[in-house]
This record gives structure tokens, C-alpha cells and sequence, in this order.
């Protein structure tokens, strides 16, 4: 797997993309023309002010805020369960300003930094994420993730794309080349002996791929381009062609498989079912 920009591994890498990611939501809040607030996004029935209020509420909850209101109708930790909860965070602050929601974000990140950057914090520190417990590193692997795919739905709602070359954009394009074995042997259920790479032509470039052979009678995806001399046998090969931004939008599930833009070189149904599982986002 190649990737450049590299992306950042260490917590002080991580906190610094953090810090960039939300400075430039901040930015784009501060600089909203008229009527960009009430503009839908690619998440079905919100605004651009809802995605503010979905990031700072969801940075509230990681900090310790409890969910509003919430019930036990759920598992916790399922799905639905997380879902009720952003959705109930979300509704607790529908009411605030864009300037109170980017007061409050400021705040909350500053407070965050503080802890992240302080000399007694290690990545190893236990934390709760949204999926339950977790190291700090993972927390903030996975609100990395998250924030900057936010900042790209409220860019792509107000027509001013950008930052798709930050570490943050590094870090999902390399979430998602670390689960494409996982996509292309087991949910997108691809034969043996296929293999499928994924060629990301920039701003962040990378490749990545796997072949797909048969353990014991499950499939299995071994990554290719790890650097080392092992010998792969034989496979009949697939490459799906894409920029960072259709890749990551496709990744975020904000498009559809039939309106992401990208070369297929191979076999067509199998890049259509690895683009169809091609979603990482929860």
C-alpha cells in the first residue's frame, strides 16, 4: 500500500489534523454567504446548520456530555442505538445559532487540545467513543474521520470544495485502503483468484489492493503492496480508478455506487460489487 500525503499515525499527528479539521469548519461557518445555512447536504434531512450542530454535539458526547433524554429501547452500543443518540443530540441543539454552535465548538476543541497535548496524556489512555470503550488513539482516529467528513458535506452543500489534501483526507483514504481485504473477500464476496486494486489518482494519491484466496472454506483478502518478497500466485485483476474525492465520498456513503465517478479496468459486476461495499462509515 502506498500513500501520499502520509497520514498521520501518532497522537501528535492526529491532534494536529484534528486541530486543522475543525479550524476549517470553523472557517466555513464564520464565512457562510446567505441561505447557506438552510441548504441540504448529502445527509438525508439535514442542513448545513444541522452538520454544525451534529459536529459540536457529537464532540460534547466524547467529551462526557450525556445523551439527552435518552432510553433503553436499544442495545447499547448498536447502531440504533447510536443512532437515537445523535439524532438526540442533534435535536438539543436545532434551536442555537450558527455563532453559538461555532462559541461552543471552540471552546470544546480548545479544551480537547489542552488534554491531548498535555505531557501526562498517553495514546493508550482509555477513552469512550461513540462504539463504547477505546484508547485515545482510537478515539481520535475515529473523530478525524468523522469531523472531516462533515467538513466535506457542508463544503459540497455550499459549493466550495477544499482541504482534500490535509492529513485528515490522508487518514480516510487510509481507513479505507486498510479495510479494502476485508471489502473485497468478504462483503463484496469477490471469487478466488480475483484481485481488485483501487487506484487513487489525487490530490491524495495512493494504491491499494488484494487478492481474494480460499482458507479452509472462507475467503480470505491478502493485501498486496505490503513491500515484502512474498510470492502471489496468478489472479485476474479488476482496478477501479478514482479521485480522493469520489473515493471518500463513496467511502462516506454520501454517493451512490451509480454516481461515482471512476475507470474500471477488469471486470465490470466485480468493481460494481466492491463500489457497492466500498461504504466505511458507520
Amino acid at each position: 500500500m502506498t500513500l501520499h500525503p502520509a497520514p498521520p499515525e501518532d497522537l501528535p499527528a492526529l491532534t494536529a489534523a484534528y486541530a486543522q479539521t475543525v479550524q476549517a469548519i470553523s472557517d466555513l461557518g464564520h464565512s457562510l454567504r446567505p441561505g447557506d445555512a438552510e441548504r441540504d447536504t448529502a445527509c438525508p434531512g439535514w442542513t448545513v446548520l444541522d452538520q454544525f450542530a451534529h459536529v459540536v454535539s457529537l464532540e460534547a458526547w466524547v467529551q462526557g456530555e450525556d445523551p439527552p433524554g435518552l432510553t433503553a429501547e436499544t442495545e447499547a452500543g448498536s447502531p440504533q442505538h447510536i443512532d437515537d443518540i445523535v439524532d438526540r443530540f442533534l435535536r438539543s441543539r436545532r434551536g442555537r445559532s450558527l455563532e453559538e454552535l461555532l462559541e461552543e465548538l471552540d471552546a470544546l476543541v480548545a479544551s480537547r487540545v489542552r488534554h491531548l497535548e498535555a505531557e501526562t496524556t498517553a495514546p493508550d489512555d482509555p477513552a469512550t467513543g461513540p462504539f463504547g470503550p477505546t484508547t485515545l488513539l482510537g478515539l481520535m482516529s475515529s473523530r478525524l474521520f468523522d469531523l472531516w467528513v462533515h467538513e466535506q458535506d457542508i463544503r459540497e452543500a455550499i459549493g466550495r470544495p477544499g482541504n482534500l489534501d490535509t492529513a485528515a483526507a490522508a487518514h480516510t483514504v487510509n481507513l479505507l485502503f486498510r479495510a479494502l481485504p476485508r471489502i473485497v473477500a468478504r462483503t463484496a464476496a469477490v471469487p478466488a483468484g480475483h484481485a481488485v486494486i483501487l487506484d487513487l489518482t489525487g490530490p491524495v494519491v495512493g494504491r491499494s489492493g488484494a487478492r481474494v484466496e480460499e482458507r479452509d472454506g472462507k475467503a480470505h483478502g491478502i493485501p498486496l503492496f505490503t513491500g515484502d518478497a512474498e510470492q502471489h500466485p496468478d489472479v485476474v485483476t479488476t482496478t477501479l480508478t478514482m479521485s480522493t474525492q469520489a473515493a471518500t465520498r463513496r467511502a462516506a456513503g454520501r454517493v451512490s455506487t451509480a454516481d461515482t465517478h471512476v475507470t474500471v479496468t477488469g471486470d465490470e459486476e466485480i468493481a460494481r460489487r466492491v463500489l457497492d461495499a466500498l461504504v466505511i462509515a458507520p
